[in-house]
């Protein structure tokens, strides 16, 4: 199966492309629309996101995205509205683990766990190695370049 690159960013994360890529908004906007996000990934609030906060937020707010007509599942023609590739129906099939012609977030939630970077992303921002992601680390690289998942 041919790869595709999905930007989670550009899915999961819009606060922070929103942020980051327009020329007209203040590093105050970006400061702030990446501490909302990280703030909303750090679930247990202990002001640090561990690598399972990460993937689930990273997970549930891609899922959102592709959810376009927000009814809790990818149907075929929102998949192929980011999937371009000659692949793409035979992409979702793959994760229509139960073949009811939708994907539900736990089928999602599987595929992205065994094809996406996630685990890579989170290392590359973990500049201390503590398996955690402080605010600091959190807004010390665009997120842009780091996050995808593969299908």
């Amino acid at each position: 199966m041919k790869s595709i690159k999905l930007s989670l960013l550009g899915l999961g994360w819009a606060a922070v492309l929103a942020a980051t890529v327009s020329h007209a908004q203040t590093n105050a906007a970006q400061t702030n629309a990446v501490q909302t996000v990280f703030q909303s990934a750090d679930t247990n609030c202990d002001n640090q996101v561990s690598q399972a906060e990460f993937a689930a937020y990273i997970k549930k707010s891609t899922f959102e995205k592709l959810d376009a007509n927000k009814d809790g599942m990818i149907s075929l023609e929102e998949w192929q509205a980011v999937d371009l590739s000659p692949e793409a129906r035979k992409n979702f099939e793959t994760m229509d683990k139960d073949r009811n012609g939708r994907i539900s977030y736990p089928e999602f939630h599987d595929a992205a766990d065994w094809k996406s970077g996630l685990n890579d992303a989170f290392s590359s921002l973990d500049r201390d190695r503590d398996s955690h992601l402080a605010p600091d680390e959190f807004m010390g690289r665009p997120m842009f370049r780091l996050l995808s998942v593969n299908f």
